[in-house]
């Protein structure tokens, strides 16, 4: 496939304002930002119902058995009806907490902490068809923080499995929570400690046995406006936000896809948490074309195994696991010799050259030769891949793309805005520096950040007009506030509807966006330099043997310090190449010699990438556990800074303290 030069994302339909750019649409929707797929969609219920129609003898969701080891699947009909039957008991036996303390909003909210299944998927149907507001808990969040969650709903009813049972057991206080509903069969000891925290036990099997003998007819008057469900953020800065998301947020995304064409062909693997929000967005596609939803088993150690039986065609991933997937590969060619380590160095290259000079992603020979056993281990038939949450880098990028031999869209957004409020094109060819234009269902504007003299009147060095600034986006995906904190949505969302990133990017003249700061998470060096951490931990995790990084800057310092995790593998490796005997992880972290070559190769990294001397790692200290291991990420794995800070003050005291 040729590459389009001069590929136009996005266009002006204003004229521009002192202190900000003009506002900017999709270039397919100048006239006017889409909301609905078409006249009769306009909630998450008619999506279903006209869905239902179309698919509902096709195979749609399924999972491992067991028993055969391969994966089986539900019809679309056979989710409806258990949707159905779920909507009915949940309002025959009143289990929903209905309210409208909050700005005179009508909720009947549902909770559900579980990992993936496929009975949460059937929960969320029945929310979508039965007009109530789910509630969705991380399942790694922490007593403290889900027993903030449960006094600011308020929920009666929480659908759980059996692991999240005994989590919500060790909640110090469930305020108004009074049912329980278990996907799993539990042990005796287990249904006592439920009914001694005064809490009644119902069964989802008996829920939709008990629906499908009472069913009740679905409510008529969804408006688009109705909140469908709350996603709490990740909370990376402090105790988690009730993000408001409506059934019209939902359905203009997926009016919105363009180019992104999933069918009744196609098929995902639902790896990402179903609370993160692009994750939910994707599903809610497969609802609207019918594509085949193949549920993850839960452990990241068989993911491959998943991948190769249920051979998705569509993947949507993090750049965390690009980057391990990466890592991965990477150790395998590196142990290649000979003539089959040459061939496959020219095969990289020959492929890069053809990828970033004519967006082309095949080649005959190559992909016959070596790309397909690699992409063998994503099940083969990957024909689309998306990566959000966070920034990719380049290089990983366009090797997933040669090796899937497929488009990689990058998405930007915040849960705020639905997750998808920019997004790259599988023609244009500049694409990987960029996160891609604003999508269909919003506008876009910038607004000047003066004191960190990033201006929407900003040229380049030929004096050709880059503006730069704070991303703001209005439309149909933006949310419908912070429930019960006013405070927030306000700073979140201005007088005009505008929603305020935190980010800085920069406008190209294709209207493509580029994030290049944050006005948020940045720090500033005692000589007055401004660091945004994410850009340098980015670069750093491409470098040989990094799997992590945290990056610090003390505002009192004139230099930053890093904590690194090695990758476990590639440490041994690099020991054995420095005459290093032991193999044990905590002594090589702690081997002078280790840290100084991961401090050489982080440097010499940083410096092809451009990085100025201020930006970089002066001094490292290299962590054998990963940030996950060690609680101090997300569920959606960010790097939660706040904790991570707490977690390394005595390090970070010694990294500074020492010559």
């Amino acid at each position: 496939m040729g590459g389009n030069q001069s590929y136009i994302y996005s266009v002006p339909v204003t004229e521009k304002k002192e202190g900000e750019t003009a506002i900017y649409r999709h270039v397919n929707y100048q006239q006017e930002i889409v909301k609905y797929p078409n006249e009769e969609i306009q909630n998450l219920q008619d999506l279903l119902i006209n869905s239902h129609s179309k698919f509902k003898d096709r195979e749609f969701i399924g999972k491992r058995d067991p028993v055969i080891n391969k994966f089986t699947y539900k019809t679309y009909g056979e989710e409806f009806e258990d949707a159905k039957a779920i909507g009915s008991s949940i309002k025959n036996l009143n289990l929903s907490y209905q309210t409208n303390e909050y700005k005179n909003l009508n909720l009947r909210l549902i909770g559900i902490n579980s990992r993936n299944r496929i009975e949460w998927s059937t929960v969320d149907w029945a929310c979508a068809l039965y007009n109530f507001t789910l509630v969705p808990f991380y399942d790694t969040l922490d007593p403290e923080t889900t027993s903030y969650v449960f006094e600011q709903t308020q929920m009666t009813t929480c659908f759980c499995s059996q692991q999240s049972i005994n989590l919500i057991l060790q909640v110090p206080k469930t305020y108004n929570l009074r049912n329980i509903v278990s996907f799993d069969d539990l042990e005796e000891n287990l249904i006592e400690q439920v009914k001694k925290a005064g809490l009644n036990l119902l069964m989802f099997k008996d829920l939709i046995q008990q629906g499908k003998q009472q069913m009740q007819e679905m409510p008529k008057d969804i408006k688009p406006d109705q909140v469908f469900t709350f996603s709490y953020t990740s909370g990376t800065t402090g105790l988690p936000k009730g993000v408001m998301l409506t059934h019209r947020n939902f359905v203009s995304i997926i009016a919105a896809l363009d180019e992104k064409d999933p069918n009744e062909n196609d098929s995902m693997l639902c790896f990402l948490p179903l609370p993160h929000s692009m994750q939910r967005i994707f599903n809610a596609v497969c609802w609207y074309t019918g594509t085949k939803i193949a549920f993850f088993g839960g452990d990241i150690q068989k993911l491959k195994d998943d991948l190769q039986d249920c051979q998705p065609t569509l993947m949507i991933l993090v750049p965390r696991l690009f980057n391990r997937f990466y890592e991965a590969i990477q150790n395998e060619i590196n142990k290649l010799k000979g003539f089959q380590a040459l061939l496959v160095k020219y095969a990289i290259q020959s492929k890069l050259h053809n990828l970033t000079t004519k967006n082309q992603y095949h080649h005959i020979l190559y992909d016959k030769l070596v790309f397909n056993k690699m992409k063998q281990a994503f099940g083969g038939k990957i024909r689309l891949a998306l990566s959000a949450s966070a920034p990719i880098s380049t290089e990983i990028l366009n090797f997933f793309k040669i090796v899937l031999g497929c488009p990689i869209y990058e998405a930007y957004g915040q849960t705020e805005g639905m997750g998808l409020e920019f997004c790259t094109s599988r023609y244009d060819v500049k694409a990987p520096r960029t996160v891609g234009g604003i999508c269909g269902q919003l506008e876009m504007k910038l607004i000047d950040v003066p004191e960190m003299n990033y201006l929407s009147t900003d040229k380049n060095e030929l004096g050709e007009s880059y503006p730069r600034g704070e991303i703001c986006v209005r439309g149909s995906s933006v949310f419908a506030g912070y429930y019960k904190d006013e405070e927030k949505t306000k700073e979140a969302i201005d007088g005009e509807g505008w929603l305020h990133s935190g980010d800085i990017g920069c406008l190209w003249p294709s209207g493509s966006l580029q994030i290049i700061d944050r006005k948020k998470n940045i720090f500033k060096l005692s000589q007055g330099e401004y660091i945004a951490p994410e850009k340098v931990e980015n670069i750093y995790c491409t470098a040989r043997g990094v799997q992590e990084v945290f990056l610090y800057g003390d505002s009192l310092q004139n230099y930053c310090v890093g904590i690194v995790v090695p990758n476990p593998k590639e440490i041994k490796v690099i020991a054995k190449e420095l005459n290093i005997e032991t193999e044990d992880l905590q002594e090589l972290c702690n081997n002078k010699d280790i840290i100084q070559f991961y401090q050489k190769t982080i440097v010499e990294k940083g410096k092809s990438c451009k990085l100025f001397a201020f930006e970089q790692a002066m001094k490292i200290y290299l962590e054998p556990k990963s940030f996950i291991s060690l609680d101090i990420c997300s569920s959606s794995f960010k790097l939660i800074r706040f904790q991570a800070r707490e977690h390394y003050k005595e390090i970070i005291k010694q990294l500074y303290a020492t010559q």
